[in-house]
């Protein structure tokens, strides 16, 4: 039979407990609702970003919560400080609304034309119709080209879809996630020549009113962990990156 507990060392575990209780927070997470980065299903959030997110709280302790929504969307909530954090592609113009944190990976940003169009070099992005997710940053030079003819969508769907009826040319945004797409959807054979504009980093990045700012070393510390220790990269890989 175990000898009770003193008074003085039931004191100090409930003071511990209370001390962990204190220290752990509830954060929220958003960021864009597209395959394989992010979608739901079953009423579960999965893919690279919610696993990452998994991830980061079992190492923190804190309790985070996932929202998945239409790019837009997440820089509004960001600005308003309704959501906490992200993790998304980095953008100068967003030092206004965040703050830098952890690179998590780099990204690859192109365009992808239809099956049969020919894309070597830059130039031949000029007789095309480009459908170009709305709000989100490409590369410098194809975000304010004026010679370029866009459609400005809220979905790789919708553009991978246009291409698909001949009503657009080519796709512009993530390559691995826009080939995903297609796959999913049965839109691969669609697709043809790859024309990679720059390579971006994903990177932690928190909004300016979040009340939790005094985590992000904490949750820097920890991106920087899972991107040493080889956590990132298997993460990505199962799902295709």
């Amino acid at each position: 039979m175990l000898p009770p507990l003193r008074p003085t060392l039931i004191l100090a575990l409930i003071s511990l407990c209370l001390a962990f209780e204190a220290a752990a927070r509830e954060l929220k997470f958003i960021t864009i609702d597209v395959a394989p980065w992010a979608w739901r299903e079953s009423g579960r959030e999965w893919g690279v970003f919610p696993e990452l997110v998994r991830e980061m709280e079992r190492r923190t302790g804190h309790a985070i919560r996932v929202s998945l929504e239409p790019f837009a969307r997440v820089e509004r909530e960001l600005e308003t400080g309704t959501q906490d954090c992200t993790i998304i592609i980095w953008d100068e113009a967003r030092t206004a609304i965040v703050h830098r944190g952890a690179e998590v990976s780099p990204h690859v940003m192109g365009v992808i034309a239809r099956r049969g169009i020919p894309l070597r070099r830059y130039d031949d992005l000029r007789p095309l119709t480009i459908s170009v997710l709305r709000g989100a940053p490409i590369e410098p030079f194809f975000d304010v080209d004026q010679g370029l003819r866009k459609d400005f969508d809220t979905s790789y769907s919708i553009g991978l879809w246009k291409v698909a009826r001949g009503r657009a040319d080519a796709v512009a945004g993530a390559v691995t996630t826009i080939r995903h797409l297609a796959e999913r959807e049965g839109l691969a054979e669609e697709l043809g020549d790859e024309l990679v504009l720059r390579q971006v980093p994903l990177v932690l990045q928190c909004s300016r009113r979040s009340p939790h700012l005094d985590l992000m070393p904490e949750l820097n510390r920890v991106v920087e962990q899972m991107v040493a220790d080889g956590t990132v990269a298997s993460i990505k890989k199962k799902h295709g990156f």
